[in-house]
This record gives structure tokens, sequence and C-alpha cells, in this order.
């Protein structure tokens, strides 16, 4: 671990120790079915007669092998399938091999036809073998290798395959004679009973519903296998999201065609009172049916669950239980919603305050104590409780060291950690004896997250732990800007700084104010946002990239370019400009997760940019935003298709309003919370 790292999080300790895609899945759940060999065997040119049953290996060899003319080796594996209905969906097979030893090997696989069996096939006998069905390149030993090979199914009997090598040294892979250790085929399929709950035809926005992501044929939603809650939670850093109340996942439990935010989302919706800009905010949550009862809790549930499967540890929630918006007087039922969830899951305070000077403590005193002793709180290891306001430099560090002081009088210990409206490391330094840690709201261009190394840093220097912020974007039509976020790359670019600078926490700001910077699964991202970051919060906990075992394609990208002609007579305030920062981009941005190599690409009417991926893990490629287009995603391995994703928003040329958010989609189809 870095010195900067350990410094840190050692700080934090001491501290403590003091003081999508929105598409409705079915509900019958994928099947596997794991089918073991029946026999295999290896066959060698060099020794045409030979007969290899007995081996505990498979060797496959490219025709010179060991430096002969005519060495090639071959593997045979045979399997015998059944119990798949005729009416079965979304069938897949897949032929699994464990290597005894780690080569970058290429190795093909074929179907076989013609009599073969371990015990007297030779080279000089063998079968036929096909054209090629997959090809990957690379073993690890003791690891599983897959090889797709969907194309050669034909319902329930007998298939065989062969392997065959066309580059690389020896890939020796262990026979069924090994216990366990063997080829296996696994098959996946969904039963025909399960099939998709309608999807609308289009979106509030206007935009074509998003197609549908492939299913995950293990069940689950993450191209990775996530850590299980409690075990993330287990580590000494902490990530959480600012949850904004006033945009909760319904405002008035409406039919969502008649609800406040399609009204927002109108130009002409709330009388008119957005018109000059297209509407309040560009992007809602994702909807759901009126529920009715005590659907307020109900709501809340959802969310925590929907940031549990992310690997968050919980909300930040800014409360102001005496507000005159019943939105704010929520807090009870977040706290409720999080002890029905998962008390695991808990919520950080950051109390709203009087700005006035010398305004009395009595409010804020009394919303903080709404939380005390609630299973729920967020608190130290010693119980202490962090106070993590917003710009709470409207108030001096006396002001703020008396509120605890009363806090502590009515026997509840806290300490600030507060979230200064801009710091990145530098000033500051008169609060440094009235905190336990630094946070700020940050900014939202990628080249600002390098302020979140060097404030981390910087807090280490004072001794103190730093919570990190991140966020995807930031869009205000009601103001006229927007900052440049560069696709996915300003959110994935704040946890790789946030760790640079030894971070303690990551705060995303913010979980759902859809009117600035949101991550919560809506309706133009779906869970594409959520995904990301619980494949970065799992690296930024753990210390290690997760590997990727299921093939995922994400996509980025806005509804038009940054300078596409808009209706001035509609949009009457003018154009929405990036008012400082990163300058203006368009691009489409393709998030792949391969569990394998492969070949990206993005295609855009005639326009197609590849990528050749020669390992495993996530990577992320751009291509020039193309108006008049709608932009496809493609996975393709040894000339196959694998994987394609079409992105649920086409490229306009001109527009009546500027829309400037990232939509987004891809991914797995699986049943998500809601």
């Amino acid at each position: 671990m870095p010195s900067h790292r350990r410094a840190a999080l050692a700080a934090f300790v001491a501290v403590a120790c003091a003081a999508t895609t929105g598409v409705a899945t079915a509900s019958v759940a994928p099947v596997n079915i794991t089918a073991p060999a029946t026999g295999d065997v290896f066959i060698s040119q060099a020794a045409p007669a030979t007969v290899y049953g007995d081996a505990e290996w498979m060797s496959v060899c490219v025709k010179t092998c060991n430096g002969k003319t005519d060495g090639e080796r071959r593997a045979l594996t045979a399997f015998k399938v059944s119990g798949i209905p005729e009416n079965a969906r979304n069938v897949t097979m897949t032929l699994q091999v464990r290597a005894t030893r780690t080569t970058n090997t290429t190795v093909s696989a074929h179907r076989v036809t013609g009599d073969w069996a371990e015990t007297r096939t030779t080279w000089d006998t063998r079968p036929t073998f096909g054209p090629a069905l997959a090809t990957r390149t690379g073993f690890t030993a003791g690891q599983v290798a897959t090889l797709d090979v969907s194309k050669a199914f034909t319902g329930n009997g007998a298939y065989s395959f062969g392997l065959t090598a066309s580059e690389g040294p020896v890939a020796v892979l262990y026979s069924s004679r090994t216990t366990g250790k063997g080829p296996t085929l696994k098959i996946t399929y969904i039963p025909a009973a399960a099939t998709p709950s309608p999807s609308p035809t289009s979106s509030p926005t206007g935009s074509p519903a998003p197609t549908t992501p492939p299913t995950s044929p293990d069940g689950v939603c993450l191209p990775f296998d996530k850590p299980a809650a409690s075990a993330l939670r287990s580590y000494d850093r902490k990530v959480f999201a600012f949850y904004f109340p006033p945009y909760p996942l319904s405002i008035d439990d409406k039919d969502p065609s008649k609800d406040q935010y399609a009204s927002w989302l109108n130009p002409l919706g709330s009388n008119g009172m957005y018109a000059a800009q297209g509407g309040h905010s560009r992007d809602r949550p994702l909807t759901r049916p009126v529920r009715g009862g005590d659907w307020r809790t109900a709501d809340f549930e959802v969310e925590v669950r929907q940031a549990i499967a992310a690997g968050l540890d919980g909300f930040v929630y800014e409360h102001h239980t005496s507000a005159s918006d019943q939105r704010f007087n929520q807090f009870p039922k977040l706290l409720a919603a999080a002890r029905n969830v998962d008390p695991g899951f808990r919520i950080m305070l950051s109390p709203d305050f009087p700005t006035a000077k010398d305004a009395p403590h009595d409010k804020v005193i009394a919303d903080i104590l709404m939380a005390k002793g609630h299973p729920s709180l967020y608190h130290l290891p010693d119980g202490t409780i962090p106070l993590a306001p917003f710009y709470p430099e409207r108030q001096p560090p006396a002001w703020w060291d008396e509120l605890r002081a009363k806090l502590a009088g009515k026997g509840m210990k806290t300490v600030l950690v507060p979230i200064f409206l801009d710091w990145q490391g530098t000033g500051k330094t008169e609060w440094n004896d009235h905190v336990a840690g630094y946070s700020s709201w940050g900014v939202r261009w990628q080249s600002s997250t390098e302020g979140y190394k060097r404030a981390g840093l910087e807090a280490a220097e004072r001794g103190r732990f730093y919570m990190a912020p991140a966020s995807l974007e930031d869009v205000r039509p009601r103001d006229k800007r927007y900052w440049e976020p560069s696709n996915s790359g300003t959110l994935r670019q704040s946890f790789v700084k946030a760790d640079e600078g030894g971070a303690a926490m990551i705060s995303l700001m913010t979980w759902n104010d859809y009117a600035e910077s949101w991550v919560a699964p809506s309706v133009e991202r779906g869970y594409a946002p959520m995904d990301l970051i619980a494949y970065y919060t799992t690296w930024f906990k753990t210390g290690k990239w997760p590997a990727v075992k299921r093939d995922a394609l994400y996509y980025f990208h806005r509804s038009h370019h940054t300078d596409a002609p808009f209706d001035k007579t509609k949009q009457t305030i003018g154009p929405i400009t990036v008012p400082y920062g990163d300058a203006p981009r368009n691009e489409v941005e393709l998030v792949a997760f391969l569990k394998e190599p492969g070949v990206v690409s993005i295609r855009q009417g005639s326009d197609v940019r590849t990528k050749e991926v020669t390992s495993a893990g996530m990577v992320s490629f751009k291509a020039p935003l193309k108006p008049g287009t709608t932009p496809v995603f493609e996975l393709k391995r040894g000339g196959r298709l694998v994987q394609t994703v079409k992105s649920h928003t086409p490229i306009k040329e001109s527009v009546v309003y500027q829309d400037l958010i990232n939509h987004a989609g891809g991914g797995l189809s699986c049943e998500r919370p809601l």
C-alpha cells in the first residue's frame, strides 16, 4: 500500500477512535445445466498410431509443436445433453476446460463428426473437424477457460468437440481422468414461461425504449462477482451517496405519465414555468406503478436496495425536518426503510442549518436528535456520529463547536466532516482543529479530478481523513450551464484519483439531484452508472480489480452535438454552455466488460470504429458522435458476433431544446430492485 494511502487510513482510524436498463425482466430465472465429459483424449501427429486414453491431461499444439515439422496435437471431448425443453429460449452452450499451466496459446473449438472413442482413437483414425465455433487466447494454471459453442446447439443429444491450436506453446488441459477437473459443457436457457413484461414504447422524454440487453447466464446483474454486502462493509474504506430529499423515487405517488416528474420533463408543464429552457430537467427516476399505503417508506426501501446492490455503505442524507417542503420531512421514513431492508446500510447525517450570524442551534439539534440511537445511523468505531453538512463555511468553526457541545450535553457525541463548497487541498487551515476529516462538493469535469488526489494527500498531511466526491456529470438547464464530463470519464477518474490520494471515503455527488447531478437508476440511463460504480467501489475497497466473469457492453453519449442548432423561438433562454473547465467533447463511449479477449466496435450508420481488446477486463472505447444515426455496440470473437447492444437514444442533427446529459444503457438483463 502506498505511504500516502496508509497515512490517510491511519488518520481516519485515529480520528474514529478518538472522536440498466429500466426494462422489466422475466420472473423466471435462467436454468443452468452442466454435463460432464463422457469421453476425452488427445491425439498427436508425431505419434500417429498411439492411443493416449490413459493420460490425465490433453495436449493442444500447433503443427510445429516442440520444433517438429509435423507435431500437431489436438484434443477431443464428448458430452451427452438431456433435459433441455424443446421450447427453451436464449440457449447458450459453453465448453469449459481447465488448464494445468499458464500459456498464451490460441485455441479454437470445432464441432466433430464421425465415430471416435478415447480407448482407441489415434491421429490416423481421428474424426472430421468442422469449422471453428469459438477461439480464445490465453490459459491460466488451475483456472477454467471457456469457449462459446452455442452455434452447435441443436437440442438434446450427443455432442463432440475438437480443440486445435493456431499459435503459441503447448496448451495442457486436465482430462476427465482427474477428479473434478475434466471438461464440462454448460447449457443455460430460459424456460418458455419466462416471458418479459411489456416495456413502454417510449420514455417521458420521447426516446424510443431501450433495446433489451443480453440475459445474464448466471442470473446476476453485474459482469463480475461482487462480494456480499457484509464482506464489502468489512473494509475500512467506505462509499456513500449524497441523498437530496427534493427528488425521491416518486414525489406524489401518481401515474408516472401524469406525475410531477412528467410535468418537469414537459416544457409546457408546471404552468410553463420552465418553458424557456425546455423543462425543469432532462431525466427522472425509473418509474413504478401507484403504490398507495405507506408509499414513501416503500420507495425508500427500493432505493436502499438499489444502493446496496452497487456496494454502497449508505446515504449521506441532507435533512431539515422543520422545512415547509414536505419532501425534507421524510427523514424518519428513510431511517425506517434502511432498518427494514438492512440495518448494516447506514445513514450519515448532513444537517441543514441557518446561515444568519449568531443563528440559534435549536432546530438543527432537534433534527439531529431524531436519529439518536437509531440502528441505521452511521457512526465511527467508537460510537461517535459524523456530521457532514453541505457548505458549512457559511457558519464559522466556532458555531459548529457550540452545536456539537450542545449535542454532547444531550448524550450524542459528534465530529465534524464538512462538505465544503469547493476544497481541493488548499486553504481552510483554520478548520483543522475543528474537524475529523475534510470533504468537498467537488467539480464535474474529468481533468478536475486531479484535485481529489491533492486534497487526499493534504488531508493526510494535516492528520485528518478525506471523503472524496465523485460524480458522473452536472447539467443545469435552468442555469444555462453544464460541465463536460467526457462521457463516463469523470465518474471513473473520480474513483481513481480518490484512491491515489488515499481517500478513506467517497461520497457520490449526488444520488438523486435530477436538476444537476445524479447516478441513481433512471429512465435515460438505466443502471449503467450504478453498474460502473459497483465495479469501482469493489476495487476501491478491496484494492483489486474484480475479475470479469460475464461479457457486458455499456454506452454513454448525448442525443446531439453540444453545438447542434436549437429552436431559439422556444428555448428562449439562449444556449446552454460550458462556463469553465474542460472544453465540450462530442463522443460516443463504449465501456466493455470482457471475460476474455475480443473485438469491440461502435457503429453509427456507415461509420464503424473497432478496437481489439487483448486481455480480459474493462475497457473504454470512444468514437466521434455522428448525427443522424443510432449507435450500435458489438463484441465479436473469432469473427462471430457475441453480443450487440443498440442505443435507445438516436443522435439528432438539430433539436427544439438542448438536452446535454449523457444518456446511457446496456448491461445484463436481470431482476432489479423496484
